[in-house]
């Protein structure tokens, strides 16, 4: 059955075979148009499995005179929507904790701070990233350069330098955690 020759979803004689026929119908087309939206290929598989959750959770409330597509694109949109709202916040929290954590560790407050724990533990997570890892970090936050500049020099994408700093500032972050609980605990 082509996309265009679908039936209206009104009153689906085998709501579970329609469904099914919708999902296998447009899910291409769902998964293109949410990679279009600029979200990174490794996340539109899950927001193109939340299109169609929500699709079966609310089948019985699409509108007849509205093809699914379009409305599975609007769902798509949405979810989108949020997914920016979500990352772009943790993207933020997580450099602001590890600009704290470098900020407390650098600052001149009571004597013996710079050397203190927090510090330690910085200097010992920092040395178990890669070289490769370390040189990343250098790059964005001791020469200030954008993600498409270190991509550059790296010969890679801007995403995957977005990806690969946010996965080692978690990974520093983490460290740093159990390190001071460690110390502390």
């Amino acid at each position: 059955m082509a996309l265009e020759t679908l039936p209206a979803m009104s009153e689906p004689s085998d709501p579970q075979l329609d469904y099914e026929t919708i999902v296998r119908e447009t899910q291409a087309h769902i998964r293109a148009y949410i990679a279009g939206m600029g979200v990174p290929r490794h996340d539109v598989d899950d927001i193109a499995q939340d299109v169609y959750l929500e699709l079966y959770r609310f089948f019985d409330r699409v509108p007849a005179e509205v093809h699914p597509k379009q409305w599975l694109k609007g769902i798509a949109r949405n979810l989108c929507l949020n997914y920016f709202r979500r990352t772009s916040r943790r993207n933020r929290l997580q450099r602001e904790a590890l600009v704290e954590i470098f900020l407390r560790a650098e600052q001149e407050g009571p004597p013996g701070l710079a050397e203190g724990p927090i510090r330690r533990a910085l200097d010992g997570c920092y040395k178990k990233l890669a070289p490769e890892s370390r040189r990343m970090l250098a790059l964005r936050y001791e020469q200030e350069l954008p993600s498409q500049t270190i991509a550059q020099r790296l010969n890679t994408s801007p995403e995957a330098v977005r990806v690969a700093l946010f996965r080692i500032r978690a990974t520093l972050k983490n460290c740093i955690t159990k390190n001071l609980a460690s110390e502390n605990g």
